[in-house]
């Protein structure tokens, strides 16, 4: 039992981290030098509704509601851990980050993520949309109790045809 909720967590930890960073690495690759004004704009929009989708989809397919806001929780959680890495990546595309052999960004920005995350992202242009998907996703769950409530209704309130 306790394993299996172990697993979980790690799955949500994975799911945030990659939801949200896998985008931004996608962009700073197809973009390297050229990473502009417009790049940080679309990814302040892009990677919150990413994310959301994303959990929102593992939620449909996985329908266990009580543990919801506690995955949303842990896919933060990924967000901030994994966000000196993937940034790193990144930033490879442009000269920096992996370019140069150099881990020690990765290992001490891990070991200091919050601090670290939020510090790099200011130069990796996606720090709105880091305090975006902070502030929002963990009222995801809330938003889908909604809308799965308004199905439930809206499923009761329609007549049966009738029967021939």
């Amino acid at each position: 039992m306790v394993q299996k909720r172990i697993f979980e967590a790690l799955k949500y930890v994975a799911l945030g981290g990659f939801s949200f960073w896998a985008p931004d690495v996608l962009l700073h690759w197809l973009r390297g030098y050229q990473f502009s004004g417009l790049d940080v704009r679309i990814l302040t929009v892009l990677l919150p509704i990413t994310t959301a989708l994303v959990v929102a989809i593992v939620w449909k397919r996985y329908p266990k509601k009580e543990n919801r806001r506690l995955g949303a929780l842990f896919a933060l959680l990924g967000i901030w851990l994994f966000g000196p890495l993937m940034m790193s990546i990144g930033w490879t595309f442009s000269g920096g980050g992996f370019s140069k052999p150099d881990w020690h960004f990765v290992l001490i920005g891990t070991s200091f993520f919050p601090a670290a995350t939020f510090m790099a992202s200011t130069y990796d242009g996606t720090l709105g949309a880091l305090l975006l998907t902070t502030a929002l996703l963990p009222f995801l769950s809330i938003l889908c109790s909604l809308i799965d409530r308004r199905r439930l209704r809206e499923g009761a309130a329609a007549p049966n045809p009738p029967a021939n």
